[in-house]
């Protein structure tokens, strides 16, 4: 990839507080000749990227030049637009780095602390996105990141896996801050509540939920008011975690498109020719 600017046209460029532009290649510069090649077949092989391996590594591989890596990202959109798949070693870690905090399964009732009024959760007043909550048999606070109301699955920012089980309190900012701060133990309004089925670290909770088919499917309503979920209708095996997900797209991303090597010198040459012209 190092090689892929160097013969694009220079612009003046100021780089930061610097009074003076310097000339720097024009980065915005983008020739589509290995676009067009995509509908071909003829011009490109399919390739299967292995675990380890790097553009570069590939590139030698395939041409006995380390410099022609960068025409697999634009070759590629997936790659392009998700990056190069990361080495299996990699993925515990970047799963609990891209998905850090906690998921409650909830059993999909909101139930009014004041009226006594229950509802489905996605009818909830308080249970909502950006408002603090409370797990009772824990005294954890944390704030409501996300709702997903087709699981009844609630994305909270706190710190530390609760206990699966007790209920899920949506409390007073006020509250909350001077909880999080170690200044107050309990809330002063309860506001909205629903029943903790499970918790989850987040990277291991559900995704979503596929049948044998792999079809993605939802779990059923209970037909008695407020509606909660029936989750017998769903399985353990069933569910697909984030990590799995993120494990599946990643061994998608390594199915890529190459040139042969007899396209290659070709449209090497026309690449450069465009750059040219862009030039002049």
């Amino acid at each position: 990839m190092s090689t892929y600017f160097k013969k694009f046209p220079k612009v003046d460029y100021k780089f930061g507080d610097e009074e003076s532009p310097v000339q720097f290649q024009n980065l915005s510069v983008y020739i589509d000749i290995l676009d067009q090649l995509k509908e071909y077949s003829s011009f490109y092989q399919n390739y299967q990227i292995q675990n380890n391996e790097r553009p570069e590594h590939i590139s030698y591989k395939l041409y006995e030049n380390v410099n022609y890596g960068w025409t697999f990202w634009l070759l590629n959109d997936h790659i392009r637009q998700q990056g190069w798949p990361l080495n299996n070693s990699q993925l515990y870690t970047k799963a609990q780095q891209y998905y850090p905090n906690v998921v409650v399964r909830s059993n999909g009732v909101a139930s009014n602390t004041t009226t006594g009024v229950n509802n489905p959760l996605v009818q909830a007043a308080f249970l909502r996105e950006g408002n603090y909550v409370w797990f009772n048999l824990d005294n954890k606070v944390g704030k409501i990141l996300r709702i997903d109301n087709d699981y009844g699955l609630i994305h909270v920012g706190v710190s530390g896996r609760p206990t699966n089980s007790g209920v899920l309190t949506a409390i007073d900012t006020a509250s909350a801050l001077e909880m999080i701060a170690g200044t107050r133990s309990t809330p002063i309004e309860q506001r909205e509540t629903t029943s903790i089925v499970e918790t989850y670290d987040q990277w291991d909770a559900p995704h979503h939920y596929v049948d044998a088919n792999g079809e993605w499917i939802k779990p059923t309503y209970s037909s008695v008011d407020p509606y909660p979920f029936d989750w017998t209708s769903v399985t353990t095996e069933q569910s697909v975690s984030y990590f799995q997900r993120l494990r599946e797209e990643n061994t998608k991303l390594r199915s890529i498109k190459v040139l042969t090597l007899d396209t290659l010198t070709t449209v090497i040459n026309e690449y450069n020719k465009l750059l040219i012209n862009r030039i002049e």
